[in-house]
C-alpha cells in the first residue's frame, strides 16, 4: 500500500462467520475464502456481505468463486473478474438493523425461499450423478460432489476455463459437443463412453450436455452432467460374453456325448476285469491276514523280552553299560546314572570315550579293545575316579563281549570300598 493510504486505513481481525459485519460498504473484497466452506457457510456468509453493502455496493470474489445462489440480491458487473453489485433492496432499508440483530436478519427475500435455496444447493452437490456447469464464457461454475470425486476435481477449478481440463477431452471429447449444444440449442448425448482407470480396469458413462437457457432465451451455461453407466454395461458386455460361450459349450457337450458312449463301452469292460482282480484281491487279502497276525505274536514276543531286558537291567544295582562296534553308548542302566550322574537320554548315541563324567576312560580303551579282537575274552581294570558327588573312589570294571559275533561290548563298573588309610590304586589293564 502507498505510505498515505496505508495511514487512512483501519486494520483488524473479523470472523466472517460470526462477526457482525461493518455497514454501509461500498467495496467489500473477499478473495478465495469461500472456497472453504461448505454450501451452507456459503450462503450464510453471502448474507453477510449483502447486508455489510450498502445499495449498488460492488463485492469482489476470487476467479474460483461464484454467486450462483444470490442471483436475485447481486447482479453480476464483470463474470470474468468476478465483480458483483448489490441490487437496491425491495424492502424496507438494513441499514436500520444493527449488528446485535443480524442474527434476525438473514435476506431481503422470505425465510422460506432462502431454505428452499439452501435445500436445492445441497440437492446439487449431493446428487448420485457428476455434474459440471460451465458459464457462457466457457469457465466452470460449478462442480458437484460426485464430480470432485469422480475426475479429481476441486474448488480451485472453479473459474478455469473448461478446456484447461482434462475431463473436457478424457475420456470423450466434450469441447465440440459443447459448441454444438449451444449453437444449436438443444440437447446431446454421448452414450457408452469408456473411462480407463488402474490397470485394464475401465468405467463407463452415459455424458448428457443440456444449455442453459435464461429468461431472455439467451444461453447462460451449460450443464454436463455423467451417469456412471459401468454396471449395466459390464452386464451386457458379460451377458454376450456368456452367450458365446453357451453355443461353445452346447457343441462341445455333442462331442463330449460322443465320447461318453465309446467310454461306457469301455468302463463295461474294464468292470469285469476288475471283478476279476477283487477276487485276487480277497484272496491276497487273506494270507495278509495271516501274516499280520503272525508279526502281531513276533511283536508281543520283541515287547515281553524287552520288558525283561530292562527289567533286568534296571535291577542290577551295578554300573552297567552297553557300547555297539562304534564305541558308542547303546545301554546306561540306573546303576549308571547312581554313580556317575548322567541320565540315559544324555549319554545315548554319545562316544563313550567323549564323555567326561569322572571315569579316566582312557585307561581302560586297551581292555575294552582286547575284548572287541577276535580272541575277546574277559577283561577286568580297576581305576580311580570319581563319583557324582566329586568323592575319589575305586572303580572295578569288567569288560566282555556282547555276543559270539562280538556286536559290541558291556561294561560292568562296580565302585570298591577303600580300607581306611589306604589309599584307592590304580590298576592297569589285564
Amino acid at each position: 500500500m502507498r505510505p498515505d493510504l496505508r495511514k487512512r486505513m483501519i486494520f483488524g481481525r473479523h470472523d466472517i462467520t460470526r462477526d457482525a459485519p461493518i455497514s454501509r460498504l461500498h467495496l467489500l473484497v473477499c478473495r478465495n475464502t469461500l472456497m472453504y466452506f461448505n454450501v451452507e457457510a456459503q450462503s450464510q456468509i453471502i448474507d453477510r456481505f449483502h447486508f455489510a453493502l450498502r445499495d449498488d455496493g460492488f463485492l469482489f470474489l476470487g476467479k474460483a468463486e461464484m454467486l450462483l445462489t444470490a442471483g436475485d440480491r447481486f447482479d453480476t458487473y464483470s463474470i470474468r473478474q468476478r465483480v458483483f453489485r448489490r441490487r437496491h433492496a425491495d424492502v424496507a432499508s438494513p441499514r436500520s438493523i444493527t449488528p446485535a440483530r443480524l442474527d434476525v436478519y438473514r435476506s431481503p427475500e422470505p425465510r422460506e425461499m432462502s431454505r428452499r435455496r439452501h435445500l436445492r444447493d445441497l440437492v446439487l452437490d449431493t446428487a448420485p450423478n457428476a455434474t459440471i456447469v460451465l458459464g457462457s464464457d466457457g469457465t466452470v461454475a460449478l462442480i458437484n460432489g460426485q464430480a470432485r470425486t469422480q475426475f479429481g476435481l476441486t474448488s480451485h477449478d472453479l473459474g478455469r476455463p473448461f478446456s484447461d481440463l482434462e475431463v473436457s477431452y478424457r475420456p470423450v471429447e466434450l469441447r465440440s459437443l459443447i459448441d454444438q449444444a449451444q449453437a444449436e440449442r438443444r440437447v446431446l448425448r454421448a452414450t457408452t463412453v469408456e473411462r480407463r482407470i488402474a490397470g485394464d480396469e475401465a468405467q463407463y458413462f452415459d455424458v448428457v450436455i443440456q444449455p442453459l437457457a435464461g429468461q431472455d432465451g439467451s444461453v447462460d451455461g451449460v450443464a454436463v452432467n455423467f451417469t456412471d453407466t459401468t454396471m449395466a454395461t459390464r452386464l451386457q458386455q458379460e451377458v454376450k460374453q456368456v452367450r458365446v460361450d453357451l453355443e461353445t459349450a452346447y457343441e462341445e457337450l455333442q462331442s463330449t456325448n460322443e465320447e461318453l458312449e465309446t467310454t461306457n463301452e469301455e468302463l463295461q469292460s474294464t468292470n469285469e476285469e476288475l471283478e476279476t482282480t477283487n477276487e485276487e484281491l480277497q484272496s491276497g487279502n487273506e494270507e495278509l491276514e495271516t501274516i499280520n497276525e503272525e508279526l502281531r505274536m513276533r511283536t508281543g514276543e520283541l515287547n515281553e523280552a524287552r520288558t525283561f531286558l530292562e527289567g533286568v537291567m534296571s535291577s542290577v544295582a551295578a554300573a552297567v553299560v552297553v557300547l555297539d562296534t562304534g564305541l558308542k553308548v547303546r545301554t546306561w542302566n540306573s546303576g549308571a546314572e547312581d554313580i556317575w550322574g548322567l541320565r540315559a537320554s544324555e549319554v545315548i548315541g554319545q562316544p563313550f570315550f567323549s564323555l567326561d563324567f569322572g571315569l579316566p576312560t582312557h585307561l581302560i580303551r586297551d581292555a575294552v579293545t582286547k575284548c572287541m579282537s577276535s580272541a575277546g575274552q574277559l577283561q577286568d581294570a580297576q581305576v580311580n575316579a570319581l563319583n557324582r558327588r566329586g568323592r575319589a573312589i575305586t572303580c572295578t570294571i569288567s569288560c566282555s563281549p556282547l555276543n559270539e559275533a562280538r556286536n559290541g561290548v558291556v561294561l560292568l563298573m562296580e565302585e570298591q570300598p577303600a580300607a581306611a588309610g589306604e589309599q584307592p590304586a590304580t590298576r592297569e589293564p589285564a
